[in-house]
C-alpha cells in the first residue's frame, strides 16, 4: 500500500506542533544555521513506517 494513500487522519491546527534546533551543521565547507519543522499528529493505516522490533 502506498504511504499517502494509507493516511487515515490528520489532526487540526490545535495539534500542531513546531520543533526546531539552533545548528543544523552541512554542506562544504561546513555551514550552520537555525532550523524548525512543524507537523501535526497522523494516523497511517498498514504502513510499517519505523520497524525497530521485527524482521519483514
Amino acid at each position: 500500500q502506498e504511504f499517502w494513500n494509507s493516511c487515515g487522519a490528520i489532526c487540526d491546527a490545535n495539534d500542531y506542533r513546531l520543533g526546531g534546533s539552533f545548528f543544523d551543521g552541512k554542506g562544504q565547507p561546513g555551514q550552520s544555521s537555525a532550523v524548525s519543522h512543524g507537523s501535526s499528529t497522523t494516523r497511517f493505516n498498514g504502513v510499517n513506517v519505523i520497524n525497530t522490533a521485527r524482521k519483514i
